[in-house]
């Protein structure tokens, strides 16, 4: 039997308008949007350098020897981040880290009652959901000491382990007491870089002319994503659309003070 502990749970958020989305179809959608609006998008194409004249960023290169002509570039590569810096010869006040987050999936039985809300139980230290169309609940972990560090952001365990699978579908069944003791636990395992200083981003130029960084979302990017795009966009451009933020970009510059944050979570 595998070790865990029962808790109770302490409080309770119930957010109507809550939702999730599917990753897979929202990529698919933004490459269409950037093509439709005149970017190239190329798979496959790692870079291997970054090319600097003096205090002035020229372009990257690229590991099949070709390379690619921009005065200005915006480091958004997650977990690789700190290889792209180190190519431009920038260092920042902060500790990226690229780190290694686990995800589990179970069947969802229809003896199951539902609908069931997209839920964080910060007592049993999960959350869970409806995936794929409700036939299963994925869940996966909110405690800071679940998440690991990996030695090569391009070499790493990509499979939920053992121990986490077992122990997770523990705080599960608490939570949905419902939910048979039976069927297979399948799982997967994926990076995102955690900014160990305040869990925030670190967005804008640093370095060299030309260099510009997006990086240290720490598990919480995707929901930022349109906010940050639109912050790039207006600082690059100096253009505002009618549905940009108002959010300053010095908000989260790379020079700034570190947020204050009550944990350091994927949910801060």
């Amino acid at each position: 039997e595998t070790p865990h502990e029962c808790t109770e749970m302490e409080a309770a958020l119930l957010e109507l308008d809550g939702g999730y989305a599917d990753p897979t179809a929202a990529n698919a959608d933004l490459l269409e949007a950037a093509r439709i609006h005149g970017a190239e998008v190329r798979f496959n194409a790692p870079i291997a350098g970054v090319r600097v004249d003096g205090d002035r960023i020229l372009g990257v290169e690229l590991a099949d020897g070709g390379r690619i002509d921009a005065p200005i570039v915006i480091n958004a590569a997650g977990p690789w981040c700190n290889r792209l810096n180190a190519y431009a010869g920038v260092a920042t006040p902060w500790t990226l880290r690229p780190t290694r987050v686990q995800v589990a999936y179970r069947a969802l039985t229809a003896d199951v009652p539902g609908p069931i809300p997209v839920t964080v139980d910060a007592s049993g230290g999960i959350y869970f959901r409806p995936e794929a169309r409700g036939q299963q609940l994925l869940f996966g972990s909110v405690l800071e000491e679940d998440e690991q560090e990996p030695a090569d952001p391009d070499n790493y365990k990509n499979v939920a382990d053992p121990w986490f699978r077992e122990l997770k579908v523990h705080a599960l069944h608490h939570r949905i007491p419902s939910l048979p003791h039976r069927g297979s636990i399948t799982g997967i395992a994926g990076l995102y870089t955690v900014n160990e200083q305040d869990v925030h981003p670190v967005v804008g130029p640093w370095g060299p002319d030309g260099w510009y960084l997006a990086n240290g979302f720490s598990g919480h990017g995707f929901k930022l994503a349109p906010m940050i795009g639109s912050m790039v966009a207006q600082d690059l451009t100096g253009v505002r659309a009618p549905f940009d933020t108002d959010v300053p970009a010095s908000f989260f510059a790379v020079d700034r003070a570190p947020l204050d944050v009550n944990q350091k979570s994927v949910l801060a």
